[in-house]
């Protein structure tokens, strides 16, 4: 028997998102939201008002000058990258633990999350993207289904793997195949459980599937996918699956990425992985040629 039910089961076992990101969430939703208040739901933490006037100062996240309360913060940089820095750090102890059926090291699923959101932003940003304000919060959480399945593929590793030599699967067809259900899959259904916007779960649902994308959704998720694709290239936290995925040209077409494009945007990524190693925890891993 397939264990897609107990998969799908403990998807209600993954700690809820803090507080503070709901209410962040509904207070982006308010056009009239009072920053006097919204500081204070995130004051209410220290630690996390620590590490968010840290990115808030960084090359990548921040400002040109010092940037030292978080009302001040949120007024320079906006309330959506405020929200943005608050669930990265939120997430962070969720994806830093080692996931040993991707043979995944402590940190790899933080390094590539991180990779995927800066590396989509920046190319929504280069090709000029509509509608993509939530692509920094979707490649975030792309593959957070990992964490569902990291013991269920372990069990089931040398199956899946054979699908994948002997009849040329991708990793996440091979999941679907012997599990059930894939890694993409029981991440949208965790976002979705989430209450995450509708187009953060369809990008995580399709992210290696963008064919298959509702049309509404298609530009993030095209983005996700061509971003996963590069960071993985790059080496960016990828575990043992990481190769065994294909690029759809498709996808890539239809956003207008070139190998120029493709070059600068990861000397991007790896520009602000280095600048962000150090407030993220994490090290930069070696370029894979």
């Amino acid at each position: 028997m397939k264990p897609r039910n107990k998969i799908l089961a403990k998807v209600r076992s993954v700690p809820s998102i803090p507080s503070v990101v709901v209410k962040l969430r509904k207070f982006l939703r308010d056009p009239d939201v009072s920053f006097d208040e919204l500081a204070k739901v995130i004051e209410y933490d220290p630690g996390l008002t620590v590490n968010l006037l840290q990115l808030a100062n960084s090359a990548y996240f921040g400002w040109s000058g010092k940037i030292k309360t978080v009302k001040e913060a949120i007024t320079r940089l906006g309330t959506n990258r405020i929200f943005q820095m608050v669930l990265c750090m939120s997430v962070a102890p969720m994806v830093r633990k080692p996931i040993k059926g991707y043979d995944m090291e402590s940190n790899g699923l933080w390094k590539h999350s991180i990779a995927t959101a800066i590396c989509s932003e920046q190319l929504a940003r280069m090709k000029n993207i509509p509608d993509s304000e939530e692509v920094f919060t979707a490649g975030l959480l792309h593959d957070m289904g990992k964490i569902l399945l990291g013991t269920f593929v372990e069990i089931d590793d040398e199956p899946i793997k054979d699908l994948v030599n002997l009849e040329g699967l991708s990793f996440n067809e091979a999941e679907r195949r012997i599990l059930g259900i894939d890694h993409a899959e029981a991440a949208a259904e965790l976002l979705q459980y989430w209450k995450l916007p509708e187009s953060v779960v369809a990008a995580a649902r399709w992210h290696h599937n963008p064919e298959a994308a509702p049309q509404k959704n298609r530009n993030i998720v095209d983005l996700i996918h061509v971003a996963d694709i590069l960071c993985i290239r790059m080496g960016w936290g990828i575990g043992t699956d990481g190769p065994l995925y294909r690029l759809d040209k498709d996808a890539q077409e239809r956003l207008g990425i070139n190998s120029m494009v493709e070059d600068e945007v990861t000397r991007k990524v790896g520009a602000a992985i280095d600048e962000l190693k150090n407030i993220l925890n994490f090290a930069p891993e070696p370029i894979h040629t």
